[in-house]
């Protein structure tokens, strides 16, 4: 209802609502209003530290996102090999096919235990050249790759030598049964 009073008093007042001009009093009073406001800037000074805040955000993100995949490619050994000698690769897997073979035709032989003893120190002199990998300084890495290639050439050569002693020395190895197995 107070809806209705309002809308019938304006209805009724309009004509003295249409003819009220404000006086330039007034309208200097609104101009000296709006001169005081664009002369104040603390306006400006938040736009800058808004983007001066977003700057600093982008920064900190691109800065830790870099450093995370910096820390990432130098914990992966598989990255940096790939960077230095991308060859490594497919050398590894033939050494290790080959050091596979030869250790399960080994097998068949009884091998001492202070053999194997040894090449699981050899095992442990590649996981030693792969985590100086990941630490090296650029420009050693060419230097530890070769020195892992020519840790599987070593091991490859012994395992052949004590191979060929074991086939001389007893020409016959052991027989596994069909339930056996021979682990590596």
């Amino acid at each position: 209802m107070q809806r209705d009073e309002l809308e019938n008093f304006v209805l009724d007042k309009r004509e003295a609502f249409d003819d009220a001009i404000p006086s330039l009093k007034v309208w200097a009073d609104i101009d000296r209003e709006l001169s005081k406001r664009s002369i104040s800037k603390p306006l400006t000074f938040q736009r800058f530290f808004k983007v001066a805040a977003a700057v600093a955000a982008i920064l900190v993100v691109g800065g830790f996102g870099g450093s995370m995949f910096t820390r990432w490619q130098q914990a992966n050994p598989v990255a940096i090999i790939e960077q230095v000698n991308p060859e490594y690769l497919e050398l590894e897997q033939y050494y290790r096919q080959q050091i596979s073979t030869k250790v399960q035709q080994l097998a068949r032989y009884e091998p001492n235990g202070s053999f194997m003893s040894d090449m699981k120190k050899m095992d442990q002199v590649m996981a030693e050249l792969k985590e100086e990998l990941c630490v090296a300084p650029k420009g050693q890495e060419e230097e530890i790759i070769a020195t892992m290639i020519q840790t599987y050439q070593t091991k490859v050569a012994i395992l052949e030598r004590v191979l060929e002693q074991m086939r001389t020395s007893k020409p016959q190895p052991k027989k596994t049964t069909s339930n056996e197995e021979v682990s590596l």
